[in-house]
Order: structure tokens, then sequence, then C-alpha cells
């Protein structure tokens, strides 16, 4: 966002006219000293406002000056976020703000980054902001604890909860991933490869999702045989020497026949790499399959992984006009979008 405020800046600085031909990506990342492909994303959420027109081989040229009208006149959105959940996804949520711009390209999106403490105060403080400005505006979460959802939906602002919602809360709109499609994919898996452990590798905090996740993952696999016993959940920092000792213990409680289902990319690389130290083959080598991506990783893996059908920028423009409706329309019911999801086998 800060980059493009630069070009933007830059645009108006030079006193360009829509029509005029414009930086190309080499020219942009050399002005605003950035790699190509960051560079490419403040191109990217220009051109969802407007502001840029990018024509396949021949380039970038002005568009308009003037953002057009957003639905239902939200002229901000503000994005609430772990500072930790963005070094972890941070392409995913750059995805998620283009989507969100192209729907509503008059907004202005800002990033709001939660306390590492308790964020009462500081939701309530901006909450305040928020009702007392005489713009419309509307929130989007993403990874916050209970107390932030709650305070959010008492507040009748226009919100979106990117993920799933706290036992209780209502009357707040949401796009989740297909979390009872997530088990499934993995008890199936787990069966079909003969499986006799499960144990998960999941977050040190954990989230309504997940418990949808583990519950039902437990549920399927006792209902296709196993054993209370033979399902375990492991929470875990993403921290590789406190992963590869579990992964090492764990390993030595069942020697044979287990499956490592991994909750983010951190804990499969420190778990492979536990195994490998081991030195384990066939039957006594874990099986690994990870989940609680956001997209589908690109290149090659090492293990089946479980991603959402829909790219970061489609779901961005799905919490877009979730919130556009709220404003149009405040009568009608919250929205909620479940997103598909497909396992790979790597």
């Amino acid at each position: 966002m800060e980059l493009a405020q630069q070009l933007e800046a830059d645009i108006r600085h030079r006193q360009l006219k829509a029509g005029d031909p414009y930086l190309s990506l080499t020219q942009a990342a050399r002005m605003l000293g950035v790699s190509s492909s960051t560079a490419n994303r403040a191109l990217q959420l220009l051109a969802q406002r407007k502001i840029l027109q990018r024509v396949q081989r021949r380039g970038t040229f002005i568009g308009s000056l003037q953002r057009e009208s957003s639905p239902g006149l939200l002229k901000r959105v503000f994005m609430l976020v772990h500072r930790s959940y963005l070094r972890q996804e941070g392409l995913v949520a750059d995805g998620v703000l283009v989507g969100i711009q192209g729907v509503l390209p008059s907004a202005d999106v800002q990033f709001n980054f939660l306390p590492a403490t308790d964020p009462t105060e500081y939701v309530d403080g901006l909450i305040g902001e928020i009702l007392r400005a005489k713009e419309t505006a509307g929130i989007v979460v993403t990874k916050v604890p209970f107390v932030v959802q709650r305070a959010i939906r008492d507040s009748g602002l226009p919100a979106v909860v990117h993920g799933s919602l706290y036992p209780s809360i209502n009357r707040l709109a949401w796009v989740e991933q297909d979390n009872l499609g997530i088990a499934k994919l993995i008890a199936d898996y787990a069966t079909a490869h003969g499986c006799t452990h499960v144990c998960a590798l999941t977050r040190e905090v954990m989230f309504p999702g997940d418990n949808v996740v583990l519950r039902e993952l437990g549920r399927l696999l006792g209902a296709a045989g196993q054993s209370a016993g033979n399902y375990s959940i492991s929470h875990l920092p993403d921290d590789r020497h406190a992963i590869m000792t579990e992964v090492t213990e764990l390993i030595q409680r069942h020697p044979t026949d287990l499956c490592l289902l991994c909750r983010s990319e951190a804990k499969a690389a420190a778990a492979i790499a536990a195994i490998d130290r081991l030195g384990l083959k066939g039957r006594r080598r874990p099986r690994l399959i990870v989940s609680g991506l956001y997209q589908r990783p690109t290149g090659e893996h090492p293990y089946p992984y479980v991603f959402p059908t829909a790219r970061p920028e489609e779901i961005g423009a799905a919490i877009g006009r979730l919130l556009a409706a709220q404003v149009t329309d405040p009568k009608t019911a919250p929205g909620h979008i479940v997103v598909p999801v497909e396992l790979a086998e790597g």
C-alpha cells in the first residue's frame, strides 16, 4: 500500500494525464528500490483502483486520476491482523487486499496491527474513532481473539471475518475455508494409507476453524475404526527445535504407520528434518499431510497438502462484496461464504 501511494504521488507530481504511458515493471522496481514481484503488486493495486491501466504487450498507462465510487460509498476499510500473520502469509494478505480494492476501488484500505497483549482497549478506541468519523467505513478481521470479534459485532459496523466465527458470535459476515472438508480429506488420506496413529501438529494459539477441523477429524477417524488413543494433538510454536523434538518423541511412541498432520509449512519442514535425521524408511517413515494454507503452494512439494480452490484475490473480492452489501442493504442477513478445498499429492 505504501509503495502504491508513492507511485500515485509520482503520477501527480509529473502531472500525467489519462492515457499517458507510465513506468514499466522494471522501471517501477528501480524507482521504488524493491524487487520486481513487490513492484508488480503495487502496480496491480493501482490497476484495481483504476488509476493505472495495464495492457498486455503494450505497457502501463494512466487510467483515471479520480477513483471510481465504491458500492455504498464505502470510503475506508480497516484490516485488523497480528503482525505475525503478515509475516507468515504476506503474499496472501497482498492478494486479499488487491481483491478488496477491485470491488471497492475508491476505499482507502489500511492495516491495523493488534497489540500482542490484551487488544480490547485498542479495538474499542478504533471503533470509537470510526463511529465519530463522517465517512462510511468497514472492518475486516483475520486471526483475532474472541474479544475482538465480539467488540466488532457489538459495534454494528460493516464487518467481515476472514476465518471462522467463535461460538456465540452472530450478526457478522464471514468467509472461511471448508473446515469439514479439510478434516474429511485428511481422514480419507490417513485411512487409505493404513496409518494406525494420527497426530495433529497444530498452532500454539487455536482459532475457531482449528477446533472444527480437529474435532471433525477425530470423529471421522473413529468412524473409520480408529480408537481414541490413536489420535493425538500437539500444540506447538513454529520453532524448528521444538517441532523436531516433538516429532522424534512421537516416532518413538509410534514407530510404524504414523501420520503427521502439520497445520503450517514451518511445522512440515521441521518434521521432515527430524524424520531425515533419524534415517527412517518404509513403514517406519511417517506420512505427512499439510493443511492450514491460504493458497496453493507453487513448485514441487515432498508432501500432500490441502489448499483452498479460490485464489487470495478471489477471496478478497468476496470480502469486498460482503462489506458493500452491508452498506447498500443493511437489513440483509450477514453473508457466509465457504471456500472449497482440494488435496494435492505434492
